[in-house]
């Protein structure tokens, strides 16, 4: 463009010179006689502007002619001749500056619809009307059917038509004198494959049909992808399982799908004709319209209204809304969910919460939840009132600070080891409450798992055992002075047994008798392992109890000592390490003392040794078995023990009675004395 501007300039700046030189050139002829020559100057700028500049030639060519018509009025002779010839030439020169002007004019209009035919961006062909061949195409054409310049030059309309019947049907509606505009076919490209356009046809006089042609298939494409998603949301629309409703923002429906016209009993239809709130129940419309407002701040919001629907069922419903653009006008798309069954869980699930706060009030000091990390996520009212602090200073184990401080230490220690293993927590401290009155908790309580094993949280109570510990510490006060009582009289039953032993020792020692000297040595004897139970009594920490290998041992030392014996004499003693009762001790011991006086004084007569066993074993089935027997001469053949005169015979079978047992004679290598009797508790 700014080389034709360039040649433009030089052409009109040479048609000026050479009318300026034409002029002087007249002037000089006229003033000389010359009047043949210079008119035909005047044709050459003529020629040159109105073939630069088309639109300007004419105006050009009237200018340039009256300037010569002045120059030959002014400077020529009043000749009548000159005067015609003159304005001749006037029309000669205006005449021809038009005509080139015109011819030029078409010249640049032929060229510039070429251009435009050539580069434009649609492809456009011209067909014969008669002989439906391809008379004109562009490149943008060619391009577009896959073919070369010149391949569609006279070819057939119905090679590159895809439908012969609707390519006759759009040529009929031309020859009936119409216009094709925006119609959608389809062409076939030069390898075969189909192309989506949209053309345009209008008819010349001369039988010629121009007809512009537009690719669309990215367009259909796009329109089919387009057509499917819209079916898919179709199809989502209303096989959503939430009823779901599409209005303006001012609340007017424009869609339902199939679940929200099930629910309200409404049509899609009869929908369309109403509000959004008209859905809801009068006391709730107000809410909705006000969830609206804010909708168009905020672009989402979630809020819950009841639903009152043509059955005249209320349904509490969660609604999800969100702005959106619809057939192209702001829209809102609003969910709608039934949420019946959740507020019946939440009810039950209020109902269970306030019973079980109603439960950890009634439990003094009530219940504790901690979170995982062994936080405190929860503590009952009254438990708190005796810390005197709130839920958020008990974390990071601030509630501990009113615990003894004997207790605070461990306590930690111990629960931060129960929450990195998980166990249970049973565990008693002492705390202060705000007035520094000291109080006794028992605090319980135990992992709460997942059904993968993970644990969530720690449950537990707090009990108020304070009353319980001072009536414990009562108990224990008594308990030890009732011991302390125990035991002296223990000490005084044995100090008595011990006098009464020493009388007979001393009364002993006035018989001469042998034989009645020998009765009260037994006596004593008797008395003395009676009074050994007493003293291992009081020794004992168990009041009740004594330790039967202690006794027994301590007793057959006693039996040594008090018998000289010429025979060296060996005892086995084999006892189980029990605690048995007094009610068991004291016969026990009378018929140990029994069966050992007779081995010690009968068995070994003219020997130099012999072996005194002594055993007592607890089975399981909570029955002893007390063994005493030597390795003597043994008893007389004749020997019947329930026939027996002697004294110790029969003490022994009464003692055994007594401990509701059994007693039977092995006389095999000696004498052994088996005796069973149960455990007494």
């Amino acid at each position: 463009m700014p080389e034709i501007r360039k040649s433009r300039f030089v052409i009109i700046l040479l048609a000026a010179l050479l009318s300026i030189a034409s002029i002087l050139i007249t002037i000089f002829s006229l003033r000389n006689g010359l009047v043949d020559v210079y008119p035909y100057l005047y044709l050459v700028p003529v020629i040159l502007v109105a073939y630069a500049w088309p639109r300007m030639g004419i105006y050009f060519t009237i200018v340039l002619g009256w300037l010569y018509l002045g120059t030959v009025y002014m400077y020529g002779a009043l000749d009548l001749h000159l005067l015609a010839s003159s304005s001749i030439w006037f029309y000669i020169f205006v005449s021809l500056g038009v005509l080139i002007s015109a011819y030029t004019n078409e010249l640049a209009k032929q060229r510039t619809f070429r251009d435009i035919f050539m580069s434009s961006q649609s492809g456009i062909f011209t067909f014969d009307l008669e002989t439906l061949r391809i008379q004109q195409h562009n490149i943008r054409l060619n391009n577009l059917l896959g073919y070369d310049e010149r391949e569609l030059d006279d070819k057939k309309l119905s090679d590159i038509w895809e439908s012969p019947g609707e390519m006759n049907a759009l040529i009929s509606r031309i020859r009936s004198g119409s216009a094709v505009n925006d119609a959608e076919t389809v062409f076939a490209k030069k390898d075969g494959s189909r192309v989506w356009c949209q053309i345009t046809m209008s008819c010349s006089t001369e039988n010629l049909v121009t007809t512009s042609v537009a690719d669309i298939s990215e367009r259909k494409k796009v329109c089919d992808q387009l057509r499917e998603t819209e079916l898919q949301y179709q199809m989502l629309f209303d096989r959503a399982g939430d009823a779901i409703v599409i209005h303006d923002r001012s609340g007017l429906i424009l869609a339902a799908n199939r679940i929200a016209c099930q629910r309200s009993g409404y049509s899609a239809e009869e929908l369309k004709t109403m509000h959004f709130t008209d859905l809801d129940l009068a006391s709730c419309a107000e809410k909705t319209r006000i969830s609206l407002r804010e909708l168009e701040h905020k672009g989402f919001l979630i809020y819950e209204t009841i639903h009152h629907y043509r059955s005249g069922t209320k349904i509490p419903t969660e609604i999800s809304s969100s702005l959106i653009e619809f057939r192209g006008r702001p829209a809102v798309i609003s969910i709608i969910r039934d949420i019946s069954e959740r507020k019946r869980a939440e009810a039950q699930i209020r109902e269970r919460e306030q019973r079980f706060r109603k439960t950890g009030e009634l439990i003094p000091y009530g219940v504790w939840i901690a979170d995982a990390a062994g936080q405190f996520t929860y503590c009952s009212d009254s438990f708190l009132a005796l810390l005197d602090m709130k839920l958020e200073e008990c974390a990071h184990f601030g509630w501990m600070k009113r615990l003894s401080p004997e207790d605070a230490e461990r306590t930690k220690n111990d629960w931060i080891e129960t929450v990195r293993t998980g166990g249970f927590w049973d565990y008693e401290y002492r705390l202060f409450d705000k007035a520094g009155g000291e109080h006794f908790v028992l605090s319980r309580g135990s992992p709460l798992r997942d059904g993968t094993g993970t644990i969530l949280s720690f449950v537990g109570i707090h009990l108020d055992i304070t009353d319980r510990r001072r009536y414990e510490n009562q108990l224990e006060e008594s308990l030890r002075e009732k011991e302390v009582i125990i035991k002296e009289v223990h000490h005084r039953v044995k100090n008595n047994m011990q006098v009464i032993s020493g009388f007979l020792q001393l009364q002993s020692n006035y018989i001469s008798d042998p034989e009645s000297a020998e009765k009260l040595n037994e006596c004593q004897r008797r008395v003395r392992s009676m009074a050994l139970v007493h003293e291992k009594l009081y020794q004992s920490r168990h009041l009740g109890f004594i330790n039967v290998a202690e006794y027994i041992k301590s007793l057959v030392s006693e039996l040594q000592e008090a018998y000289v014996v010429q025979a060296d004499i060996r005892f086995e003693v084999n006892v189980e390490n029990v605690n048995i009762n007094l009610d068991t001790a004291i016969p026990c011991g009378l018929i140990i003392n029994e069966l050992l006086t007779n081995s010690l004084k009968y068995a070994f007569k003219g020997r130099a040794s012999g072996t005194v066993k002594i055993s007592l074993n607890l089975s399981p089935d909570h029955r002893f078995t007390l063994k005493a027997g030597d390795d003597g001469t043994g008893l007389p053949a004749n020997f019947d023990l329930h026939s027996t005169a002697t004294l110790g015979m029969q003490l022994v079978q009464v003692l055994v009675r007594q401990l509701g047992g059994e007693i039977a004679i092995v006389s095999q290598q000696g004498t052994s004395f088996v005796i069973t009797f149960p455990e007494k508790f």
